[in-house]
This record gives structure tokens, C-alpha cells and sequence, in this order.
């Protein structure tokens, strides 16, 4: 080992002096005399002029290269040897090679010989192990893996080290029945024991090697901080290639005697076969024998091949930053060094490609070979090797070293190989595009699990599926398994889901397991006690199908359909007359068809594992309960579905009936343009009936005789005005002057009244700028659109003729801008099955922030709709909780300041339209809003001008960080403990100085309150309709904080939530505190300053005027009379 790693050192060192001397060589070119300007305008050097025909060559663009090259830097070691690390692996060396051999065997079954303060690091088998074992020091210690090749990573700093295990431990027939591993985990023990008294070395733990329980592996970590913050040890115990012979262990041998393994169980059961193979078994032997043979395998190919080094960095990274490198059967950068080998060997990639060319190589290699069908052998034809139909029986993915006989993929799953393609052809579409920036993605942008899959299945304890493996047709896979029936259970559960499901997803997969370490005095844990985790990716088009079907009766296959569903299973008749045995799954409403696979997955695991629904948790639908309303027995996500349906339904017959109408002009265009018609509206209002606590306004002279006001008892039921944009057909007898197209608009709006009340029979109220229909409950507000209004208020602005430009522009956004959005925004809801849930929830959040004054609703819908179409490194969301889960990323992990919103709308938007909006973005990045999002008709971001501005963008970014933290781990940990879901949707109130408490029973929309009361119920005590039309958006809570800005906006921000919140947090302007002179004009709520300081020239001191902040007070009381409770000081 000394040896070399000094060879290794020595290498380093000649590098060096040659980049020296070429360096000195460059130095003197460079003196030399020449008549060519000299700094920025200097010719290109050689070096510089071969760098820019590599880049062109290798690399997409001269930015990716700088990129890559940084990012190279970032997560590569600067110095590859340490040495301090040299050290102490010399001493490790020292200290391995010097230990006494052991004096006596022992019985593998006798583990009370082992020092004290060491336990057996393997579960003790229900037989016991045969054989002796007798402890000799190491045959030789080894540098092996990323270390020593160059190509270790952050940040897992690691240094592989071989101990290999002297061939007189071993007995020629030890690979049989654990006796192997029994003895490897003892003389790994004995190790243990030794390094534990050593004086370099700080910790030492067993850990699992890549989560095979059979393989424990030592965790050193070396004193001192220098090394032992950067660097930890993994000491793995070895065997040369001719300590048994290969054929012995080849995927079609059994090397677990059937015998041996059932006990007594064998002699009573004739029907189990002895000789079934045990390939995962073998591969485990022969993994330890092979260690060093791909050692020097990888150093060959490694060899004046810098891009390859390169390249399982950036590989590396890629794999991390979707949790593709941990837990059982990942797939490490030692599996990925021996894709790009076989790439090699195939000339595929060749030395003079960069890292960039070869990542684009292994991923498209990954993402379009299937190595569950058509697996690669690296080793030549050979008829005494296994072959490959022997290879795909034994494993589900294949791909074989050079020697033949060691599956490098044994313990990846199918389920991990699809999630590895899908990965990779993510990627390669990323890197394709003109548009995104496929490094980013690629390299830069974590993918945890919670986010990329959909829904979730969570056993929180294992020991709920051990009794499967008692059922016979279990113990063959046991066998293959022993020690460890973990992977045996997940992978017949995976099985069986993948067939019960089948369209409905397209994707199941674990979560990736971190691997499991324990200290040395402590007995390895128990398999029992860990959990599961599955998500599934769900097919947007099958993911809600309530029938299975099956084969028709009278053929073979109905029997296994029968067997396979149970009772659930029966004959139909279909509409083209076949009959056909079927599932069908009853759903009462959209919402239950949503959560079918649940439904399935439970049934499923009954019947066949006997494991009861309430042993498994499916997360789908933990969040809808934030958008209940109160009294409602229906669950949020299905009340807002029906309700929404019902809207749409009476709108559409609305449509007709207006159509119908002899009308001046005939209608052209109508248009709903509130959230609910885009199924966007958090509470989708209900029909607003007579109510008995609600008294008609004939009493008041100053209101039409048909309105209904509340009384002073009791609000009424929060009943919004549903808005749609009329258009009739192109005339020219509209006129040419402002007013009189107003005048002639509020005529049409007295003739659409009437006639809808005299034609229909509905409920109208006609205003100047409106009407108001009632029909079946709800209210529409009809507003005629006329685009020559806009074309006149714009023209006479333009000529100075009126000074109200903002009028214009608030014109233009509601008859141009809204109604466009809106029919996009309509087409998006359409198209993702997920968008409705996800902006109904990230709209409730940020309410539930008291920021729903600052945030428009508009600005929230573009920013999920941002993350449906351009939603890398992921797929678009198929379930509103995860949806939601990356809304909460996008905000706290975007650089506003340094990225634009581009939400490309029917891909309207090209790569040059892209450069163009990125480009002024940079350019004009100060005069832009704080949040800046453009689409194809809005390069300019029209919805955010006003608001948010920096600082509440700033506050939305780091309530979202805390947000997805709690979320993400509830999502993980809902299973083993009871947990509250609506504790993101509870805002944070330290941070306001005062705290305007309202009466809950006087807000309308009380019944949408996060905790509010069950008791209260939905005031709409009559299903008729009312002749009267019901108030109409009455919200006290939002009147009382319009008149609060309206007279404090100077002195204070005021944060709200507009669904039934009864708090008012007011935060004072930091500017309005500082002492400004007195004046006349200003001096409302202001008291003088009490011992101002006197400037030392002026004689007089200064009379200086701050915020009188209890007669502020005083005033929100007053204002506020009868709605507001209490008025609370936070601070000072």
C-alpha cells in the first residue's frame, strides 16, 4: 500500500513539473519582442486558439464549458491527495499488517469469544452456521475505488480501502450456507476491535455495503478536523479471485442448501426444490472476490482519459441530485465507471472526447438500452461462461463484468432501472433544448423523491408484511435472501401493484433508503422495524379508471382474473354485447375516482398479504381538508370539483338564453373571466338562497326594491358576483365620443335586464357599468365589452386631452389582458390534471400568509401555470399536493432578482423570443417589477407592477422555505406519527407589531376559515330561489381593510387573510417614524416630538413631528366599530 501510494504521488509530482516547464516555455513566448499590441487587443495564442476550436468541438457552447469547468472545481477535491489523509492511511497499513494471527478456532456459531464491547455485525440465522474460523492477519491493504482513481466527489469524500482476507480462513467449500459471511463479518469484527484501540483513528461503525446485509463494511473516521470533517474511511474486507472456484457461483448454482436453511420444516414439505439457484447470493461472494480485478480495470481505462474522470464527476452529481446513489442496488459511480468502460470498449466514446460528449453518450446509452431484455456481457465469448438467457432468469437488469460470471447490476430492481431511464431521458431532453438551461437542470436543481412521484404509500412498519414469508412459494426467494427478507417482500409488493394498477400509473418506485449504520457494540438492527416508502407517478389519462376488465368466462385466463381479484371480480356486460369478467369501483364523485389506486392497493395487499388498510397510509389527499368550508361533510377537493361543475353548467345555460334575446346587435363573444370559470376559485361559491336572518330593502329609499340587505345580527353568506365579458358583433354605429359610448352601454345594460326578466324569469339588477343576474342561486355581473371605449380613453390620454392614464390601463387590462388570460389559463386547466388542486392550494397558502393583499390571484395562477409547462428537472404534477410541494420551491428557491417567469403559453414563444425577454430583463432589471413573469401576449409583466414588492417577495420566499421543509417531511413521516397537515396553512405572528382581531359570526366568509368551528354551518336555510337579489359581494373584513390603507397606507402595510380570516396584522413603515418637520398638510395622526434635539448652530430647537401611534390605535377601534373584538400590541 505504501508502495503505492507513493507511485501515485510520484505521477502527481511529474505532472506538475510538466505543467511547470510549459508554463515557463509560454512565459518566454511571451517576452519575446513583437510589433502586436499588447493586453485586451493581443492576437489569439496558440493555447487560445486550440481552447476555442475545443469548445466548438466538444462542448455545446463556450458558457457550458465555463460551467462545467466551475462546476468541476466545486465538487472535485482541489488536491486529489491529502496528506494528512496519506498519513493515515499509512499508519492504517501499518497497523492492519501487524496484527496477531489468532491462536484458536472457533465454532461460527460461538460469537462469546469476540472482545468485549464488539457484537456478530450479521442477524443471527434461525439454524446455525457450520464450520471454524480462525483469525490470520491480512494478506495486503489497498487504496481502491474514487480515491485512488481521481474521480471521488463531495459531497460523500470517501477513501475505499481493500483488506484482503488470507486464503487459509477459508475451507474450498465455504461458499456454501453463510459460512462465507459468517466468517468475513467475524474477521471484520476482529478489525473492528483492533481500530477501536487505535490511536488515529476517532469513530469506527458497521455500515452496510450498498445496503446488502450480508456485507457490512467498516465506517473509520480518522482524528483530527482537517481530515476527519472531510474524509471518512470504508474498510472493505476482500478475497482473491482463486479462494473458490467461479463456476461454483455463477446465477444458475445453488449454494443454499434447502435442506439446511428450512430445518426440520424441509423433512415434512417434498414439494420444495433443492436445486432452485441463488444468484444474489452468489453475487455477493463474488463481488468481494472481483474487488481489486475491477480496480485495475477502471485504471486502464482511466489512463490519459481526462474526460472520462470528468465525466463521472458530472455523472455523479447528476445521480445525487436525484437520490439515484443511495440505498440498495443504486446505481454508484463505480456501476457508472463501468458503463462508460463498456462505452469504451465498444467504441462508443473514445479519449479524445470531452465530458460533455460522453455524459450526452451515457445518458442517451441509459435512457435508450433496456437491460431487462437485452442485458450486455462485457466479457469475451466464452461457451464456460454463464450465458446471457442464464443471466436474465436470475436477475431483473444485466450487465456482466469482464470476467464473465458478477452481475454488476444483481441488486438493481426493475422498478429502479425504469426510474434510472426515465431519469436519462429527462436529460437528454433538457440538454436538447434551445431554450432551458440544460445545466441548471441537469446539475444545479435537486429532485427529492416527494416531489417527483405523485401519490404515495407509506408502511410504516415493516413487521406488518413478515408474516408473507412464511407462504411456501416465498422461501425460494428467501433462500436467495437469507438474513434479509426485506427485498423478497418489497419486491413481490411491487409486483402485485404493478399488475393491480396497471395503466393507471406509469411509474412505481421506492424511496431510496439511506444506508444503515450502527456502532460496533451494538447488534445490527432489525429489518422489522424499518418503513416503506412507494410513489407512484400516475398516467393522466388512466390514473381515474373505475373498471378493470378481464378475459370473457370461458377462457383459460378467467380463472387466474378471478383468483388474482377476489369477490371484487364478476361478469359484465359491455356496450359492444361482450361479456367480460370486470372490476368496477364505485365512486360517488370525482374526488373518490381521483384516489382509486388507493382503493386498489388496499384491496390488493388484504387479499394477498393479509395485511389490513389500516397498516398502510396513502398520501394523495392529506391537504384537501384546507379547502373545506365549515359545517361541509364533503371533502375540499370534491366540494370545489361539484360545485365548480354546478357554476359552469348554469353559466352555460345562462349563455344560451342571452343568445336567444332580441337584442340590438347579436352577441358575438361571452366570456367568464373570474377564477371559477377556470376552475381556479379556492371556495367555489354556493347557490345563495333566501335566508330567514336576511330582510329585504324596500325600507331603504336608496336601494332597488329587489335587493336583500343583512341584518345587524348576523352577516349574511358570502355571495360573490361572478363576472363575464359580453361582446356583441362589430357595428359602425357605435359613437365617436367617450361619454356617449357609456351612455350607450348603460342602455344595453337596462335592455339585457329587462329583457332577461321579462324573457326568463330571472333575477336582474341593472347599474350604469353592469348588470347582476340571479339564476339558480348564483350572481353573474354581465359587463359589455367594447374596444373602441379603450381605443377613445387611450387616444384623448394621448392627447392630453384627461389625465387619467391609469384608468385607461385598468381598461385595457380588464377587456384585453383578463379575458385572454383567462381563456389561456381555461386551455391549461384542460390539459393537466393537476393544476386545478395546485392553484387552489397555493392561492389558500398564501391568503393563509395574510399576504393575499400583496400577491394578485393572477400572479399566483401564472406561477403554476409556470411550473405545469416548463416544469424541469420534473414532469408536470398529477396530484395537487405535490403540485403544490414544488409551487412552495419554486418560490423560496428562485433568485428573483436574477430570474424571469417566462410562461410560454402554446409555445408561442420561440428561442429567440426567450433571448429577447432574458435579455431586457437584465438590461432593464431595476425599473421591473420584483417578481417578473411574461407571456406571449405580455412581455412586460403586467399582473405584477403594483405588487409584490421586494420585501413581501422576500417574506413569501422564506415563509415557502420553512413551508416545503414541514411538508416534505410530513409527507414522509405522516406514517409513523400523527400530524397535522394545516400547520403550514397557520401564519407566523412575531413579526407584526399590531394584532386587529375581529368578530368571527359578523365575516361573511367565516365558514372558509382554516379552524374554523365545526358548528357553524353555510347560511342557505331554503333551496328555492329568492325573487330578491342576495347582497352581493359583502365582505365587512375587506371593506374595513380598504378604508385602514385608504387613511394609514402612509404609517403602515396591512396583512389580511381573505378567506375567513379574523386577524388584521399591521406592520408600521419603518420611513413614517422617522421626525420630519411640522406641516399643516401632513400633520394628520402626528404628535410633536417630546426633547427634540437642537441642532448646535440653530438657536431654537426644531419643531419635529413623529406618528401618534395611540391615537392610530384610537382610530382602527373607531373605524371599525361593532366588527372589531380586541386590538393587540406586539410590540413597543
Amino acid at each position: 500500500m505504501k508502495r503505492k501510494i507513493e507511485e501515485t504521488e510520484g505521477n502527481i509530482q511529474e505532472t506538475n513539473d510538466t505543467r511547470k516547464t510549459e508554463a515557463q516555455n509560454g512565459e518566454i513566448r511571451q517576452s519575446e519582442p513583437t510589433s502586436y499590441k499588447k493586453g485586451l487587443f493581443a492576437p489569439l495564442t496558440r493555447e487560445e486558439i486550440s481552447s476555442f476550436k475545443e469548445t466548438e468541438n466538444l462542448f455545446k457552447s463556450g458558457l457550458l464549458r465555463m460551467q462545467i469547468t466551475e462546476l468541476l472545481s466545486e465538487v472535485v477535491p482541489k488536491k486529489q491527495r491529502n496528506k494528512a489523509l496519506d498519513e493515515v492511511l499509512h499508519e492504517l497499513n501499518s497497523l492492519l499488517l501487524s496484527l496477531p494471527d489468532g491462536t484458536e478456532e472457533h465454532k461460527l456459531s460461538d460469537h462469546s469469544w469476540l472482545p468485549s464491547g464488539i457484537k456478530f455485525p450479521l442477524p443471527t440465522p434461525a439454524v446455525p452456521v457450520k464450520g471454524k474460523f480462525c483469525f490470520r492477519k491480512p494478506t495486503s491493504v489497498k487504496v481502491v475505488g474514487s480515491y485512488l482513481l481521481g474521480t471521488v466527489t463531495k459531497p460523500d469524500l470517501n477513501v475505499d480501502i481493500s483488506v484482503q482476507m488470507p486464503k487459509e480462513c477459508f475451507h474450498p467449500k465455504d461458499f456454501l450456507n453463510l459460512r462465507y459471511h459468517h466468517k468475513r463479518a467475524l474477521y471484520l469484527a476482529v478489525l473492528a476491535s483492533h481500530l477501536k484501540q487505535s490511536s488515529f483513528i476517532e469513530n469506527v461503525k458497521f455500515i452496510h455495503m450498498n445496503g446488502e446485509v450480508l456485507r457490512p463494511i467498516l465506517l473509520l473516521k480518522p482524528k483530527g478536523l482537517k481530515v476527519g470533517k472531510k474524509f471518512v474511511i470504508k474498510l472493505h474486507p476482500c478475497l482473491s479471485e482463486d479462494t473458490f472456484k467461479l463456476q461454483r457461483c455463477a446465477p444458475n448454482m445453488s449454494n443454499i442448501e434447502q435442506d439446511w436453511f428450512m430445518g426440520e420444516a424441509a423433512k415434512e414439505d417434498e414439494s420444495n426444490d433443492s436445486s432452485q439457484p441463488t444468484p444474489h447470493y452468489n453475487a455477493s461472494i463474488l463481488s468481494d472476490m472481483f474487488l481489486e480485478q475491477h480496480l485495475h480495470h477502471l485504471y486502464k481505462c482511466l489512463q490519459d482519459f481526462s474526460g472520462m474522470k470528468d465525466a463521472v464527476a458530472l455523472i455523479k452529481v447528476w445521480l445525487h441530485q436525484r437520490e439515484l446513489d443511495k440505498g440498495p442496488g443504486c446505481c454508484s459511480g463505480f456501476l457508472v465507471s463501468m458503463f462508460i468502460s463498456h462505452l469504451l470498449a465498444v467504441r462508443k466514446v473514445n479519449k479524445h472526447m470531452s465530458s460533455y460528449q460522453i455524459l450526452r453518450i451515457l445518458l442517451q446509452f441509459l435512457g435508450s438500452t433496456d437491460l431487462t431484455k437485452e442485458g450486455i456481457i462485457m466479457s469475451n465469448e466464452d461457451s464456460s461462461l454463464p450465458s446471457k438467457e442464464e443471466f436474465h432468469s436470475a436477475y431483473d437488469v444485466v450487465f456482466v463484468d469482464p470476467s464473465g460470471y458478477l452481475n454488476l447490476c444483481a441488486g438493481m430492481t426493475v422498478a429502479q432501472y425504469r426510474r434510472l431511464q426515465h431519469e436519462a431521458r429527462l436529460a437528454m431532453e433538457y440538454l436538447d433544448s434551445t431554450h432551458l438551461d440544460g445545466f441548471e437542470i441537469l446539475f444545479m436543481k435537486p429532485v427529492p423523491f416527494v416531489q417527483t412521484f405523485d401519490h404515495f404509500l407509506l408502511i410504516p412498519n415493516m413487521s406488518a408484511l413478515e408474516v408473507i414469508c412464511q407462504r411456501k412459494d416465498f422461501m425460494i426467494h428467501l433462500r436467495d435472501h437469507p438474513g434479509d427478507w426485506t427485498p423478497v417482500v418489497a419486491d413481490w409488493l411491487l409486483h402485485l401493484l404493478t399488475k393491480g394498477l396497471g395503466k393507471r400509473v406509469e411509474m412505481l418506485c421506492y424511496k431510496p433508503q439511506e444506508l444503515c449504520q450502527w456502532p460496533i457494540n451494538k447488534a445490527p438492527p432489525s429489518a422489522s422495524r424499518s418503513s416503506l416508502m412507494m410513489g407512484l407517478m400516475l398516467n393522466a389519462e388512466h390514473f381515474d379508471a373505475v373498471i378493470d376488465t378481464g378475459p370473457s368466462a370461458d377462457k383459460p385466463e378467467a380463472k387466474a382474473f378471478r383468483e388474482f381479484w377476489g369477490e371484487k371480480s364478476e361478469l359484465r356486460r359491455f356496450h359492444d354485447s361482450s361479456i367480460l369478467e370486470a372490476v368496477v369501483w364505485s365512486c360517488k364523485n370525482i374526488a373518490e375516482r381521483r384516489v382509486v389506486c388507493e382503493r386498489i392497493i388496499k384491496h390488493l395487499v388484504q387479499r394477498h398479504g393479509g395485511l389490513k388498510p389500516n397498516c398502510l397510509t396513502f398520501v394523495a389527499t392529506q391537504l384537501d381538508g384546507v379547502l373545506h368550508t365549515a359545517g361541509s361533510s364533503d371533502s375540499g377537493t370534491q366540494a370545489g370539483d361539484e360545485k365548480t361543475q354546478k357554476i359552469l353548467q348554469v353559466y352555460d345555460s345562462l349563455c344560451k338564453e342571452i343568445r336567444a334575446l332580441d337584442l340590438p346587435l347579436s352577441v358575438s363573444a361571452i366570456q367568464g373571466v373570474s377564477p371559477v370559470f377556470r376552475s381556479a376559485e379556492v371556495f367555489p361559491p354556493n347557490p345563495c338562497f333566501k335566508n330567514s336572518k336576511i330582510k329585504p330593502s324596500a325600507d331603504d329609499s336608496e336601494l332597488p326594491n329587489n335587493l336583500l340587505i343583512p341584518s345587524e345580527i348576523r352577516n349574511t353568506a358570502w355571495c360573490p358576483a361572478l363576472q363575464v365579458m359580453l361582446q356583441f358583433e362589430t357595428s359602425g354605429k357605435w359613437p365617436n365620443e367617450l361619454t356617449a359610448v357609456q351612455h350607450v352601454k348603460a342602455a344595453f345594460h337596462i335592455k339585457l335586464a329587462e329583457l332577461l326578466r321579462r324573457k326568463c324569469s330571472l333575477v336582474t339588477v341593472a347599474s350604469p357599468k353592469h348588470i347582476d343576474v340571479q339564476k339558480e342561486g348564483f350572481v353573474f355581473r354581465i359587463k359589455i365589452m367594447h374596444r373602441g371605449e379603450l381605443t377613445l380613453l387611450q387616444q384623448m390620454v394621448k392627447e392630453k386631452k384627461t389625465g387619467d392614464e391609469e384608468k385607461a390601463k385598468e381598461l385595457e387590462k380588464e377587456i384585453v389582458h383578463l379575458p385572454l388570460l383567462a381563456s389561456f389559463l381555461h386551455g391549461i386547466k384542460q390539459k393537466f390534471i393537476g393544476f386545478t388542486g395546485t392553484v387552489r392550494l397555493s392561492k389558500r397558502w398564501i391568503s393563509a400568509q395574510l399576504l393575499s393583499d400583496h400577491v394578485t390571484e393572477e400572479c399566483v395562477e401564472l406561477l403554476v401555470t409556470y411550473l405545469f409547462l416548463s416544469p424541469a428537472p420534473f414532469t408536470p404534477p398529477r396530484s395537487p399536493l405535490v403540485g403544490f410541494l414544488r409551487f412552495l420551491n419554486l418560490l423560496s428557491s428562485t433568485d428573483w432578482q436574477k430570474t424571469p417567469i417566462i410562461v410560454n403559453f402554446n409555445d408561442d414563444i420561440t428561442a429567440e423570443d426567450y433571448q429577447e425577454i432574458t435579455s431586457t430583463f437584465t438590461k432593464n432589471r431595476a425599473e421591473l417589477p420584483a417578481l417578473f413573469i411574461a407571456t406571449p401576449k405580455d412581455k412586460f409583466s403586467l399582473w405584477t407592477k403594483e405588487k409584490p414588492s421586494k420585501q413581501i417577495l422576500s417574506r413569501l420566499s422564506l415563509l415557502a422555505r420553512e413551508s416545503q421543509s414541514i411538508l416534505q417531511r410530513q409527507v414522509e413521516t405522516c406514517a409513523l406519527q400523527p400530524t397535522d397537515f394545516k400547520q403550514i396553512f397557520r401564519p407566523p405572528l412575531d413579526h407584526y407589531d399590531v394584532i386587529i382581531h375581529l368578530h368571527r359570526h359578523l365575516l361573511s366568509r367565516g365558514v372558509q376559515a382554516l379552524d374554523c368551528s365545526k358548528h357553524v354551518k353555510e347560511l342557505s336555510s331554503s333551496s328555492r330561489p329568492s325573487p330578491l337579489l342576495p347582497v352581493v359581494n359583502f365582505d365587512p373584513a375587506a371593506l374595513y381593510l380598504k378604508e385602514l390603507k385608504e387613511a394609514f397606507a402612509d404609517v403602515a402595510l396591512f396583512f389580511h387573510d381573505v378567506y375567513g380570516g379574523n386577524l388584521i396584522g399591521v406592520v408600521w413603515k419603518p420611513q413614517s417614524f422617522v421626525a420630519t418637520k411640522f406641516k399643516p398638510l401632513h400633520a394628520c395622526h402626528k404628535m410633536p416630538l417630546t426633547n427634540p434635539l437642537s441642532s448646535e448652530k440653530s438657536k431654537q430647537p426644531k419643531s419635529l413631528m413623529i406618528p401618534n401611534v395611540s391615537a392610530i390605535l384610537t382610530d382602527f377601534q373607531t373605524i371599525g366599530e361593532g366588527l372589531v373584538k380586541r386590538i393587540e400590541v406586539m410590540s413597543a
